[in-house]
């Protein structure tokens, strides 16, 4: 129902239930905030949105008045500034003051400057949000120069022992963001308000680590906060992002929208990585793992010949001639290409089409081991997969090899959000996990177990918690099944028998960011050389597991160093996401963009374009490709017939999580369970 009010002088249509705080957004009217946050609730606390409202005495809050039929709203008058510099400047006698009443505050970066004759910056720089603090903005746009009352320093220690972000609660203002996204987001309160009255603060329960308190990382309180109290490790002192671009996570399947926060400070660089709205979130792996792949100084940036484990850096011209003479004299036989899941859909696209129309072969997966004879289930289990949005109308969730502690925590909210309109969540899992904690039922299976669990289930004939769930299942009227990672691996037939007997829908989760791209394109198995004398490697691993007394020449195509360096190869410096525009295909077949936001690093280039320019040395016509959406336009109109199932050599058998064009982010990621070795002092070691 529309209505219309006045705010400001200019009549405006509103809809019934809006806020004037909302309103006015919607028409560019400036209303200051602080504890206002996209996605939550109206809170009133801070009392910086106070408006004055014709036939009221008070000044009520923006945030937290409905909007009325001829309504006349002022939010600029004398009284209402007033009011709100006394506010602001209350707040501000328990904040640092350096940066908001600075006198070189309007010409900061010019004042720092150093005697020195070397390549160095200096100043007084205090805080991290410095440019970025919504506090910053407010004193600037209400013209405040000073704070007029005592001011107090708290002497709070900044609080380090946590990786992936600080915290300085010295800077905090009690704006409650942290706590109120956190709460909407997760099943517990990782920040909480602890203490009282002055002495009031933002920590967690029993003081301890957000580690041991059981955050997941997702990042959601840092984007939250309007100060520089929470703030990233790996960015702390980089400043103002200058642009951000808009493109995919391709660390799992869900393929989440990420914005890449960029500066362009003489090179370009990635500096950030946040959900693409607030409050919506990213998990550990995208939120604070982005950046650290992308510029991880395990970067492979030009281009390496190695012989006898003795390297050199070379050229293009001639790494690329080396390629094609080897790939020339090399027979089908001993030829053997690797491809990961994580890749964008154009490499695999170019990659099949060397594999077949140059070598005369066919290339693998590097996922193909961890999935074995299940993989045609897990295929057709992808093309029936649902997106998230699936349990959004489910009444029951039944979650299968699934633990969101930190990765797939975007899970979290649905789940959440489910339970609190009333709908149950199973879930069957051995160990502790997400959401074991809070589901309506756990089913605990012997570990390895989990799938005569379910044929039992399926048969209402074992017992424990079995009979209940099966009653749940049976009196349930719209059905998802949600089915994580370590699911798909290892039980995807009995996923199968449950959405066809509970006429269940399905949320498939594999941990491969484009493998529903890859199997699409026909790269499920094929057979690859037990002995391979020529191996080619794009976006994987050196397999540690080659036989030492046939060690095959590698051409390792890469963003990052191998681990295990060959003994003769070539390492050819491939682009990674945020440097290539190119698309995958999430875990519900929808086709989602990566869009370039900085230049290469080093000399690197897409990996379609090595493999072209390899093919047209080799005289193969075809590889002309100028851009990835020629290539794009050619995989649409070209069908690919799946490959049949071959038990691939034993060397390709590695055991391990899905990881990331040689940067392992499980293994990143783990050092999360042991905190004192991975993490010491605001640097991470990988």
């Amino acid at each position: 129902m529309s209505i219309q009010l006045t705010i400001n002088g200019k009549i405006l249509s509103a809809e019934k239930g809006q806020t004037v705080l909302q309103v006015a957004r919607a028409n560019d009217i400036y209303i200051p905030t602080l504890c206002d946050y996209p996605g939550l609730p109206s809170h009133g606390s801070c009392r910086m949105c106070i408006v004055e409202i014709k036939g009221r005495t008070n000044t009520p809050t923006a945030c937290t008045t409905p909007v009325e039929e001829g309504m006349v709203v002022e939010t600029d008058t004398l009284q209402v500034n007033d009011l709100r510099v006394e506010i602001l400047r209350m707040l501000l006698a328990d904040h640092p003051g350096v940066c908001l009443f600075c006198p070189e505050n309007q010409h900061c970066e010019e004042c720092m400057v150093t005697v020195r004759k070397t390549g160095i910056t200096t100043g007084c720089r205090t805080c991290p949000a410095d440019q970025q603090c919504t506090l910053q903005e407010m004193v600037k746009r209400l013209g405040l120069q000073s704070v007029a009352y005592p001011v107090r320093y708290r002497g709070l220690r900044v609080e380090k022992e946590d990786p992936f972000f600080d915290r300085d609660y010295n800077l905090c203002i009690l704006c409650g963001r942290c706590i109120r996204v956190c709460e909407s987001l997760h099943f517990t309160n990782i920040p909480t308000y602890v203490k009282r009255g002055s002495e009031t603060r933002v920590g967690t329960g029993f003081g301890l680590t957000h580690l041991e308190a059981g955050c997941s990382f997702c990042g959601a309180c840092v984007d939250a906060c309007p100060t520089g109290a929470l703030w990233d490790k790996t960015n702390k002192w980089d400043g103002k992002p200058d642009d951000e671009i808009t493109s995919t996570c391709t660390f799992c399947s869900l393929g989440c929208e990420i914005r890449l926060l960029t500066q362009n400070n003489g090179s370009q660089k990635i500096v950030g990585s946040r959900a693409a709205e607030a409050p919506a979130q990213l998990c550990v792996k995208g939120r604070f793992g982005f950046t650290e792949t992308v510029n991880h100084p395990t970067r492979l940036k030009s281009p390496l010949v190695i012989n006898e484990k003795q390297s050199r850096r070379a050229q293009w011209d001639e790494v690329i001639q080396t390629a094609a003479g080897r790939l020339t004299t090399c027979k089908p036989a001993d030829f053997g290409m690797v491809l990961s899941a994580g890749s964008p859909s154009e490499d695999l696209f170019i990659a099949a089409r060397f594999a077949r129309e140059v070598m005369g072969s066919t290339p693998v997966l590097s996922a193909v081991p961890r999935y074995g004879s299940n993989l045609e289930p897990v295929n057709r289990l992808i093309n029936m997969s649902q997106p998230l949005d699936a349990l959004d109308n489910a009444d029951l969730i039944f979650c299968l090899g699934l633990d969101v502690k930190y990765f797939q925590s975007v899970v979290e909210k649905h789940l959440k959000q489910a339970m609190e309109r009333g709908a149950h969540v199973i879930t069957l899992n051995s160990s502790e996990h997400i959401p074991g904690r809070f589901a309506s039922l756990w089913l605990k299976s012997p570990a390895g177990q989990e799938n005569v669990f379910i044929e039992r289930l399926l048969e209402n004939s074992g017992g424990g918690d079995l009979p209940q769930a099966h009653r749940f299942l049976e009196n349930s009227r719209q059905t998802v099944i949600l089915a994580g990672p370590q699911a798909m691996i290892n039980m995807p037939q009995v996923l199968e028998k449950l959405v066809t007997a509970y006429q269940a829908s399905l949320v498939a989760i594999p941990a491969e960011g484009n493998l529903s791209g890859a199997l699409r394109l026909g790269l499920g198995s094929a057979a690859v050389p037990e002995k391979p004398s020529l191996l080619y490697l794009i976006g994987v691993s050196v397999p540690a597991a080659l036989e030492k007394d046939s060690t095959p020449y590698i051409i390792y195509q890469n963003s990052h160093a191998p681990a295990v360096e060959p003994v003769n190869g070539l390492l050819l410096p491939m682009t990674a996401v945020g440097e290539f525009n190119g698309h995958i295909i999430d875990q519900a077949g929808r086709v989602k963009p990566l869009v370039k936001a900085v230049h290469p690093a080093g000399e690197s280039l897409p990996g379609w374009e090595i493999l072209c320019q390899i093919a047209r040395l080799m005289g193969k016509p075809g590889f002309d490709y100028s851009s990835v959406s020629k290539i794009k336009e050619e995989m649409d109109k070209t069908p690919f017939a799946p490959l049949p199932h071959v038990q691939p050599p034993a060397w390709l058998n590695q055991p391990g999580e899905h990881d990331y064009n040689g940067f392992n982010l499980s293994t990143w990621v783990a050092g999360l369970n042991d905190l004192q070795q991975v993490f010491q002092g605001e640097k991470r070691h990988v």
